[in-house]
This record gives structure tokens, C-alpha cells and sequence, in this order.
């Protein structure tokens, strides 16, 4: 008796051995730095937004198959928590708020951009424990020679002007203008590079480099005078460093802290960090929580123009807090849907932390949700600074969740080890 053993076909052969070939070449986690890298080199979003949409997501859907792997990661409650926020927003707004078709398909467009994104960061960061390793060795030293050119740009080389005006954007050679937005943009690489610094064992050359990204990035956070950007960065350190296993790095940064403040406190800066006026904060606060109150359930929808006038004649944007901002859009149940999913990214990252020593998910997400408790308003977007600010942490946190999840992750490895496994 003859058996016969059917062959996969010619084109079933090729898609497996280009599958590999990206496997093998990390193609996906090289592309995914190289978007969030350009994110910062360009003074367009156009170029990011490319290699994202159409290197990145093919080159995921080619080395996912088959396509059930995805199933823990759409099943989690971080990225349930996401959908329901982002579906409650455009329902809210179709149902309670004078918001055009066309805003609505583009926002749902949006919405499936988001979630992709958060899928994408998750498997990457579930399926090797390296990535993050990879993505902030390149990230902050991308984003502290960009914050160079940036002030230098700025300044033109005066000193006068580094010392009395906030940072801002350069028309035609940086992607955002916003003193906040830049210093956020910084901020989460520096804690980025922080994290792996005190939870990853590196080269020497690689601890210098990171150590010095942080400097230069930490020096930007000051120059744009964002006060929040400042205080998120130095949470999302000190969550790193508390978290750490290492003792000798925890008295490092706190001596580091120490002579930081003192720099601060003595340095001839006359730019706003410290002589800025009241960030009104406890002025607009009730001005917004009056005005969800109106609309408790349904909310005011995507098309509405958030701009409030205060009783000194001052304009403001938005809430300048994710949560009321989201109870202004969607009503309550929108805004209960995004401490939703703060709540279940910070158990993630917990568990990773607890089972695997994972420190990077944390200090991500309380960077992210330090700096949004006092600006920004989580939507639908297209790839940009919010994705940076909130989408990547939640994306980090599902991902090491699950990574953890599946088995204990060895501790750091020694440095030689390490340099033979993941040669950069």
C-alpha cells in the first residue's frame, strides 16, 4: 500500500519561507522603530504614517499567520476596554451631538487605526522580550538629537533666548509647535530609555548613550517650561528606578535628583518654568464639569467645539484632563470606558512586573497618565503625538501582560550573552 503525502502548494511555500525571512530579519520590530523614529526626525507625519500603514501592518499580517495567535491579545481586557471607548465615542456622537457624516466615517476610520496600532504594540512586544530593548535604544537617542536640532533651530545659538523663551516648534522643521506637546514628545522616550537602563543589562557604550539621551531630553523638558511634561517624566523615572532590582542605580537617580533640583533651583533661567502664571487648572476644571453635567449621558459628540472662555477672558482648548475631556465628548459611560482601560493596563503591567521583572509598562503608563491628568483629550486620531502618549503605553502594558502570562521571563542577561542573541 501507497501513501501519498499531499505537497503545499508553490505559492504556500513562498508565503512560509518569506514569513521566515521576516521573522528571522525582526523586519516587523526594525519598521515599527523606524515609524516612531520618524515621527520625531520629520517635520511631516506623512513619512511615519507610510511606513506604518503600508510596511508595518503588511509585514505584521505576514508573520501573525495564522491569524488565531492575535486571539489573547483581542481577547484582553486592555484591548476590550479600548474598543469599548473608542465604539462609545462615535455612538455617543452619532446619537447626542450635531456631528457631521463625514467627521463620522473619518473618525471611524481613525478608531480602526487605533486599535491595529494597539495590536501591533502589543504582539511585538508579547512575541520577544527584546523589543522593548530595541525600540528605545534607537527612540531616545532619535528623539535627543532631534531635541538638539530643535533648540538650536529655536534658538539660533542665543543664549539670551535659551534662557527667557519657552521652547516651540520651528515651521518647517518640527511636526508639532505646542510647548506641552514637545515636552511631552520628550518626556516618553527619556522614560523609556530609563526603564531599560535600570530593568536590562547593556553594554557599557549602551548605558552611556541612553544616560546622555536622558540628559538632553530632561534639559528640553525644561526649556519648553511644561511643568506637567517635567513632573511626568520625573514619575515615569522614579516608577523605574523604585521598581528596579538594583540598588546602587536607585541611589544613582536620587542623587541625580537631588543635584537636578538644585540646577533648577540656582540656573539663571528667566524662561517661564518656575515664574510662569496659575496654569488655571482649578479655574477650568469647574467650567467643564458644568458644562458634561448638561449633557451627563450622551455627552456633546466629536463635532463640538470644546473652546471655553473663563471669567478673566482667557481661552481655553479642552478639559486639560483625558477624563473630562471624555465626559464632555461621550457622557458617562465614555469616560467610565477610559478608566476602563486605565485600570486594566495598570494591572498588566503589574502582572508583567510581578512574574517577569517587566518595569518599562509601568513607568510608560504612569508617565502617560501623569501628563494627561493635567492636558491632552484621548479621541480618535490618525498616527501622532497622542499615539506616543497613550496608545503605546496600553499597546506596552497588554503586550507584557500576555508575554508574561505564558511563561517567567528570565532576569537580565549577562552582557555577553545578550550581545550574541540580539546583536544591534
Amino acid at each position: 500500500m501507497v501513501s501519498a503525502v499531499a505537497q503545499p502548494s508553490p505559492t504556500k511555500q513562498r508565503l512560509e519561507r518569506i514569513r521566515d525571512w521576516l521573522l528571522r530579519t525582526r523586519a516587523g520590530e526594525k519598521l515599527f522603530v523606524l515609524t516612531l523614529c520618524l515621527v520625531y526626525a520629520m517635520h511631516s507625519i506623512w513619512s511615519a504614517r507610510t511606513v506604518l500603514w503600508f510596511l508595518v501592518l503588511p509585514v505584521m499580517l505576514l508573520s501573525v499567520a495564522p491569524y488565531r495567535t492575535l486571539l489573547p491579545i483581542v481577547k484582553s481586557w486592555v484591548f476590550v476596554a479600548c474598543a469599548v471607548f473608542l465604539g462609545l465615542i462615535l455612538a455617543t456622537s452619532v446619537l447626542g451631538g450635531d456631528t457631521p457624516a463625514r467627521m463620522l466615517l473619518l473618525n471611524l476610520r481613525f478608531t480602526a487605526a487605533v486599535l491595529a496600532f494597539v495590536v501591533i504594540t502589543a504582539q511585538l512586544v508579547r512575541d520577544d522580550r527584546d523589543f522593548l530593548r530595541l525600540l528605545f535604544l534607537f527612540l531616545a537617542p532619535v528623539a535627543a538629537l532631534t531635541a538638539i536640532r530643535d533648540v538650536a533651530s529655536f534658538t539660533g545659538l542665543s543664549l539670551e533666548t535659551l534662557m527667557s523663551t519657552r521652547l516651540e516648534g520651528v515651521k518647517g522643521l518640527t511636526v508639532y509647535y505646542n510647548s506641552n506637546v514637545i515636552g511631552l514628545m520628550y518626556a516618553m522616550p527619556c522614560v523609556g530609555a530609563a526603564a531599560i537602563m535600570t530593568s536590562r543589562s547593556l553594554r557599557i557604550w549602551q548605558h552611556a548613550m541612553l544616560a546622555a539621551a536622558i540628559v538632553v531630553l530632561l534639559g528640553a523638558i525644561l526649556l519648553t517650561g511644561s511643568r506637567g511634561s517635567l513632573i511626568a517624566a520625573a514619575v515615569g523615572i522614579g516608577v523605574s528606578v523604585m521598581l528596579s532590582e538594583h540598588r546602587w542605580l536607585k541611589v544613582a537617580m536620587i542623587v541625580l535628583a537631588v543635584v537636578a533640583v538644585g540646577v533648577i533651583a540656582v540656573a539663571p533661567f528667566q524662561s517661564e518654568l518656575l515664574q510662569r502664571r496659575d496654569s488655571l487648572r482649578l479655574s477650568l476644571w469647574p467650567v467643564y464639569l458644568q458644562l458634561a453635567m448638561a449633557k451627563p449621558w450622551l455627552g456633546y459628540g466629536l463635532g463640538f467645539d470644546t473652546r471655553q472662555t473663563l471669567s478673566d477672558g482667557y481661552v481655553v482648548m479642552n478639559a486639560h484632563n483625558i477624563v473630562l475631556c471624555a465626559l464632555v465628548r461621550g457622557g458617562v459611560l465614555t469616560a467610565l470606558a477610559l478608566l476602563g482601560i486605565a485600570l486594566a493596563s495598570a494591572l498588566s503591567g503589574l502582572k508583567a512586573w510581578r512574574r517577569s521583572g517587566e518595569v518599562a509598562a509601568l513607568a510608560l503608563l504612569a508617565t502617560c497618565l501623569t501628563a494627561s491628568s493635567v492636558d491632552y483629550e484621548i479621541v480618535p486620531t490618525d498616527l501622532g503625538y497622542l499615539y506616543i502618549l497613550f496608545w503605546l503605553p496600553v499597546g506596552v502594558c497588554c503586550g507584557a501582560a500576555l508575554a508574561a502570562a505564558h511563561r517567567v521571563l528570565p532576569g537580565p542577561l549577562p552582557d555577553v550573552q545578550l550581545s550574541k542573541a540580539r546583536p544591534i
